[in-house]
């Protein structure tokens, strides 16, 4: 342990309670170490190594004699160091420590270059006792054997702070804040992250089932005739409807798409001018989706079966494209939606519940988790290699769900892009080229007929004006950061 000058701790004892129940009581509130060895006590179970030290007091006579003091090691190291309460994004982790709030320089600031960085300010060992209680919560020093052998891994303190503060500290401070903290506590055993106690890990056990099963068993989604689900399809049906059901009753994801909403699409092709000139004749054609027979697979389609993808902004449609392409310039064109439609939308903040909520934990915070794995899938890059039809069938098949199981319908889903920062995209389940218009050109009369008998109205879902349409050059810049544990 690192050196340190340590209190002592005065606890009295009712005599009417047993020893035992006393011990475990005791170690429910403290956290004792055995005097003798310096070894930290968990879990209510005590030293059993003869103590060496005559002056040090068996821990149960002690108890038994009513009174007993206890040397208790302190968890936290003591700083100056502050840091600014503008670092800190999640909104639990700052409420616990807003009541430490005082005005001050922030270190981290400073020791990043990022000027005086004055004002509100926290000092970091209130931060590292909290980062530290947590840490206790979610993980233990014990680990988990089979056959007298260790099957977790191991990790050190610096690695739990990383994994508890991800996504909770601002990242131009992340790594020093992270540094700093696993300084400040002061543990030098090893942390274990149980199986029991991983909500987030049992629900990514989930999912891979879900994945393993469409990609190799089967994509049929079939509602179980029994109790519970006994094959592929019946446990597939399950994992699905649960998170359809959850996204439209309890996350309050679904949303309008109002008419007069503009939606951009792009595309590339070596001849960019040509392609400009190509879509400013033909925008319904050139820019809607693929004709059924060159519909090629997507994440949330499969090959054959066209969608709408398009983006809020015409820098995301052209980001989107270029991002597999190896061209320098897009064509993008704006499609302005003629009817309302109903979506779910998947750039909400999920609540995903923060590690750092010490309120009682509510129902339900699993399948957040799960349409969090659902986002990622649908997000990753586009790989077209051999086995991207494969790695696509479970992200289709929760697709079409969405889209044919939901009750009011669900027109489309909108999602994060990866390639532009706070860019979104949409995909709406209109393929087919009738759903497309451009201003002033008349459609046919069967198009017409098709319309209305699908939704109720002739008019066109989208409709396009050739002078929307305009040349981009894309510059792509290339990042490199090491990649976190």
């Amino acid at each position: 342990m690192r050196s340190r000058t340590y209190g002592l701790v005065a606890k009295s004892v009712a005599l009417n309670a047993t020893t035992d129940d006393v011990a475990r009581a005791f170690c429910t509130n403290f956290k004792p170490v055995c005097l003798s060895h310096n070894r930290s006590v968990h879990n209510g179970s005590f030293c059993t190594t003869p103590s060496p030290v005559d002056s040090a007091p068996d821990v149960r006579h002690a108890m038994a004699s009513g009174t007993m003091s206890l040397m208790e090691f302190p968890r936290v190291d003591v700083t100056d160091d502050v840091m600014c309460l503008e670092h800190i994004t999640d909104h639990f982790l700052l409420r616990r420590v807003n009541q430490h709030a005082e005005q001050g320089i922030c270190h981290l600031c400073m020791e990043n270059g990022l000027g005086a960085g004055q004002g509100l300010v926290v000092n970091l060992e209130h931060v590292a006792k909290i980062v530290d209680e947590t840490a206790e919560k979610h993980y233990n020093h014990e680990g988990q054997f089979f056959d007298h052998q260790q099957i977790l891994e191991p990790r050190e303190t610096s690695e739990v702070v990383e994994a508890l503060l991800d996504g909770c500290i601002a990242s131009e401070v992340f790594e020093l804040a992270c540094d700093v903290l696993s300084k400040l506590i002061l543990e030098d055993q090893d942390w274990f992250e149980p199986y029991d106690m991983d909500r987030e890990a049992s629900v990514e056990f989930e999912w891979d089932d879900f994945e393993e099963s469409i990609k190799h068993e089967s994509r049929l989604l079939s509602a179980p005739r029994g109790p519970k689900p006994l094959t592929a399809p019946e446990s597939n049906y399950r994992f699905v409807n649960s998170l359809l059901v959850f996204a439209e009753e309890h996350a309050g994801l679904i949303k309008q798409l109002e008419r007069g909403t503009k939606l951009y699409r792009a595309r590339t092709d070596r001849d960019s001018r040509a392609l400009e000139r190509d879509a400013k004749l033909s925008p319904e054609t050139q820019l809607g989706p693929a004709p059924e027979n060159q519909a090629s697979a997507g994440r949330m389609n499969a090959q054959g079966v066209p969608m709408f993808y398009a983006a809020f902004s015409a820098e995301t449609a052209c980001a989107e494209v270029a991002a597999h392409s190896p061209y320098d310039e897009a064509v993008s064109g704006t499609f302005i939606l003629q009817q309302s439609l109903r979506v779910l939308d998947l750039t909400q903040s999920l609540p995903i519940r923060s590690v750092f909520d010490d309120s009682p934990p509510v129902a339900g915070d699993h399948r957040l988790a799960s349409l969090g794995y659902y986002v990622e899938r649908i997000t990753q890059p586009v790989i077209l290699d051999g086995n991207h039809p494969v790695d696509y069938a479970p992200t289709q098949v929760l697709t079409d769900a969405f889209r044919y199981w939901a009750d009011p319908q669900i027109d489309g889903i909108i999602y994060p892009s990866q390639v532009s920062k706070g860019g979104k995209n949409v995909v709406l389940f209109f393929g087919n080229r009738r759903w497309f218009e451009q201003v002033g050109k008349s459609v046919s009369n069967l198009e017409r007929f098709q319309r209305r008998s699908e939704r109720g109205t002739d008019a066109p879902l989208f409709v396009i004006d050739p002078k929307t349409v305009h040349r981009f050059r894309v510059d792509r810049n290339i990042t490199v950061r090491k990649a976190r544990s």
